[in-house]
């Protein structure tokens, strides 16, 4: 892979755009199309643009099924839709060059490319953008302008998050303390469901991306059940079993059997925007869940999480900012190093990573973390 983006590489002084970039641009562009939980990472970095370059408009780039996330940051001035654009194998060569014309026609100053394929660096070249910025893995930036380095082996892992805000400090941007953010709306707030006992979000679901599926990020469903049962008959918790319409049958199954008194385990699967989940976990004391974008978003309104991580790595994925008291990843790999790693998953037939994480582990911690001060803090 390195040879033919090497040689594209040396052809770096044609790929100059004929714009020269501005020491204080006026208008950004962020790029990143998909997806849901990378792009709730991606928010302390907007939070990192805007504080640096307040007068500017950023505009953000996203797809169709993950736009929503932005479309919740008040500090994005416009969203464009790239439909599939960006997603491997999902959009034609025609899409791509109706959107650099478009992006073209904003006469952007800075782009800010946060993700690694070739197509996607080379995008703000196409669109005339005189400075481009964005992460360099195995040669994969060779049309930006500023690569930042990131690491390509397991042994090395850095939050995506603080890959994203790399770019900026990169730039010498002054970066303070960035967490994740997602703003519901009013009218989002208004269908939350209430409860005078603690609400506890649990998410059996997860591994599901437009072009790719890694459900070997599920903890086993009946492990889910036990920890369930525990969950509502010792500490009298309402728990909200939530997901998207694909996670009903996942959701169905976890309480089929399950002796609890009606109306302490509620479905919320399938019945809630994105953004009104965001409401929902707002009112919740704690969100319980393999890596997946609702753990993301339960970190971004700020609510304690226990995420349960097994072929995807808590350095790379976890809630962030991972000092935060109220976040806390379990993750038990053998060998310490993940099995998904650079987009590719390498091959296990045991999930011995999973298996290790016992109802009893995310029981105690659960208790700990119901009982902590920060849970009152979290969501007043």
């Amino acid at each position: 892979m390195r040879v033919p983006f090497g040689l594209l590489d040396a052809l770096q002084q044609p790929l100059q755009a004929t714009r020269r970039a501005r020491q204080h641009p006026r208008s950004i562009v962020v790029i990143k199309p998909c997806c849901l939980g990378d792009l709730i990472m991606t928010t302390p970095l907007l939070e990192v643009i805007r504080q640096n370059y307040p007068e500017a408009r950023i505009t953000y780039i996203a797809g169709s099924w993950s736009k929503v996330i932005v479309e919740h940051q008040p500090i994005v001035d416009q969203v464009i839709d790239c439909g599939s654009v960006g997603i491997a194998g999902r959009y034609r060569l025609s899409e791509y060059f109706v959107l650099a014309r478009q992006l073209r026609r904003h006469h952007f100053d800075l782009a800010f490319v946060l993700d690694r394929s070739p197509m996607l660096t080379l995008l703000p070249w196409f669109a005339g953008v005189p400075r481009r910025v964005g992460p360099d893995s195995q040669g994969r930036g060779f049309s930006l302008t500023d690569r930042v380095p990131v690491s390509t082996t397991p042994t090395q892992l850095q939050h995506q998050a603080e890959i994203y805000l790399d770019l900026a400090r990169a730039l010498g941007l002054t970066i303070d303390h960035p967490r994740m953010h997602f703003e519901p709306t009013s009218a989002e707030r208004e269908v939350i469901r209430r409860s005078s006992h603690p609400q506890i979000a649990v998410f059996p679901g997860g591994g599901s991306n437009p072009g790719m599926e890694l459900t070997a990020k599920r903890w086993p469903l009946e492990r889910y059940r036990q920890l369930v049962y525990r969950l509502v008959h010792e500490l009298d918790a309402d728990v909200l079993l939530i997901g998207g319409p694909d996670d009903t049958a996942l959701t169905h199954a976890l309480i089929d059997g399950l002796d609890v008194p009606t109306g302490k385990v509620v479905d919320l699967a399938g019945t809630l925007s994105f953004g009104q989940l965001a409401a929902q976990l707002e009112a919740c004391s704690l969100f319980i869940g393999n890596d997946s974008s609702p753990m993301h978003l339960a970190a971004a309104v700020n609510i304690p999480v226990i995420a349960i991580f097994g072929p995807t790595s808590p350095q790379e994925y976890g809630p962030y900012p991972p000092d935060d008291p109220k976040h806390i990843a379990i993750w038990h790999h053998p060998t310490g190093q993940p099995c998904f790693f650079l987009g590719k998953m390498r091959e296990c037939h045991n999930c011995t990573c999973m298996q290790a994480v016992s109802v009893d582990e995310v029981w105690s911690t659960a208790q700990r973390l119901i009982a902590s001060p920060h849970n009152s803090e979290a969501r007043s």
